[in-house]
């Protein structure tokens, strides 16, 4: 299901207290469209998804965070409104090289697609070593919710757990600015690839059911738990 560009231009910029409605009902940013679902198909088979949001002020820290934050100390970061670099394309290039999924070809087009605008509000983490790029993660803005829509890394340093990074700097800048909930996307049902998205503290995760639609603490269902609530499972 998709909200066109179209009919969001007429209530553009999508930030603020829209871009949190639509979220907290399932809607998530594609290029510059909304879309919600409810399944997806991998590899040719069907797979069950459920949103997720961060509950920032219920995050409690772990020693995976700590030993990422303590591993990455010498890398720097800056926090900018979004704008598209050259370097930024070249990292990308590199990125989509190494990761074993369809993705779009730059980044221009996976956050734009055709068009040349941006209906929302958007901010870019880039994590440097040195004077070098070696990871940005892009992310929309709420009145109390951000939405993170893409993280890339250099396929160099995989070691620093770079992708996990970028959530801890996103839940800091969250903690910063009164931020609510942090949007991760989906889980799905009989994949693995999403389950970071739970990072880094499950126990933090709520996830949206469909019928109705509520959310609920993750940790009350947990992955397994959730298979009874999707729709390919009524068909």
């Amino acid at each position: 299901m998709y909200i066109n560009e179209d009919d969001l231009v007429l209530i553009a910029p999508v930030s603020g207290h829209v871009l949190d409605n639509y979220l907290a009902e399932g809607y998530y940013r594609y290029r510059q469209l909304l879309f919600t679902t409810f399944y997806i198909e991998y590899l040719g088979t069907l797979h069950d998804v459920f949103w997720l949001r961060t509950d920032v002020s219920s995050i409690k820290a772990g020693n995976s965070s700590n030993k990422i934050l303590k591993q990455n100390k010498s890398f720097t970061h800056t926090i900018t409104p979004m704008q598209i670099t050259p370097e930024m394309e070249h990292l990308f290039a590199l990125y989509r090289e190494h990761v074993s999924f369809e993705h779009a070809q730059s980044v221009h087009d996976n956050l734009y697609g055709d068009s040349q605008n941006n209906i929302f509000e958007s901010y870019v983490i880039k994590v440097f070593d040195g004077e070098i790029l070696i990871a940005f993660g892009c992310f929309d803005k709420g009145e109390k919710s951000i939405a993170g829509i893409l993280n890339v890394y250099h396929p160099k340093y995989k070691r620093y757990s770079l992708g996990k990074y970028l959530i801890l700097l996103k839940l800091e800048y969250c903690i910063q600015n009164q931020i609510t909930y942090y949007y991760t996307g989906y889980i799905g049902i009989g994949l693995n690839y999403f389950d970071y998205k739970v990072f880094p503290d499950e126990n933090a995760v709520q996830v949206l059911l469909h019928e109705p639609p509520i959310w609920v603490p993750y940790n009350k269902l947990g992955k397994s738990g959730l298979e009874e609530f999707g729709l390919l499972a009524h068909i």
